[in-house]
């Protein structure tokens, strides 16, 4: 009699389907790993053949009432589950795709949260120091979190007041003016900086890293008052003050932000140098207007009535 087929547990799958993505980016290989993680925490001891819609179902349900994991990530562990058992359908272990009869969260896509002139004005305000200083840099270029991690002082011209980076997403080779403030703050900063050659980060960029360093900004905005505020949202901030608080045309900021169109660039709306320096200018001269106006109407008004 033939043998009979022994189907695995989906933890002893999940190590052939990660074999798929051993020659992967550093960040797609820790995404998956992570996303594999958390599934086979809750489902990792059945076989692949009872994992029904059902069991799936109630995977969902405990995640976001009991474990209180965002509907997004939800989402992503089930499309990663699908694509394990479409593999595994391909390999002839399995013969159906119990996910296809599982729903997925509806998402609304939420504003993009973008600073007041009020939080503006508390962050200029932060004491001297290393996380003033990449909060300033992110607000005053739109620079992502992993790229100002990764600025090396080589990459800060200061005599022609300009400063360059490679794009996280698209590998672009970015060139910035820097405003004569923010080039300044950074002088500043250099002169009592630790980091040697690197600006604010001496060990190799590494995605736990960056995420550390993303939930400990959120904890820091959100223990000055500044709720539901990510590191991220400054970039979003500066794209929005220079579309819709100064006019600034968005073929100047696409080439600002290295966003790949100006589809992708319209989310942040509620090319040459020169165009980018009278920008940037723009930018500077108003976010410094918000700060004198924010301290002038703390500072108390004293008169004969």
């Amino acid at each position: 009699m033939p043998k009979k087929k022994v189907i695995p547990t989906l933890a002893e799958y999940s190590k052939t389907y990660l074999e798929l993505y051993k020659t992967a980016k550093e960040r797609t290989l820790a995404s998956k790993k992570s996303l594999v993680s958390a599934l086979v925490r809750h489902l990792g001891n059945y076989r692949l053949d009872r994992l029904s819609p059902f069991i799936i179902e109630r995977f969902r349900i405990d995640c976001k009432e009991k474990d209180e994991v965002g509907e997004g990530m939800i989402n992503n562990c089930v499309a990663t589950l699908s694509h394990l058992f479409s593999m595994a359908i391909q390999a002839g272990v399995i013969a159906k795709n119990p996910c296809k009869d599982v729903k997925r969260f509806k998402l609304v896509q939420a504003k993009d949260r973008i600073l007041s002139e009020s939080e503006i004005s508390l962050l200029l305000n932060l004491p001297q120091n290393k996380d003033r200083m990449m909060i300033l840099t992110g607000l005053f270029t739109g620079m992502r979190l992993i790229e100002v991690l990764s600025l090396k002082w080589k990459d800060i011209d200061f005599v022609r007041c300009l400063i360059s980076f490679t794009q996280n997403k698209t590998g672009k080779a970015i060139v910035l003016p820097l405003s004569s403030y923010l080039a300044n703050e950074l002088m500043g900063y250099k002169a009592y900086c630790t980091t040697g050659g690197s600006v604010f980060e001496a060990r190799e960029i590494t995605k736990g890293i960056t995420d550390k360093q993303s939930g400990y900004f959120s904890a820091l905005f959100k223990g000055l008052g500044i709720y539901d505020f990510t590191f991220h949202n400054l970039r979003h901030t500066f794209s929005s003050l220079l579309q819709s608080e100064l006019g600034v045309g968005a073929v100047v900021v696409q080439g600002m932000t290295g966003h790949s169109s100006l589809g992708m660039l319209q989310r942040y709306s509620h090319t040459g140098l020169n165009n980018k320096q009278k920008a940037i200018q723009s930018l500077t001269d108003y976010i410094m207007n918000v700060k004198n106006n924010c301290n002038n109407e703390m500072i108390p008004k004293t008169g004969t009535a």
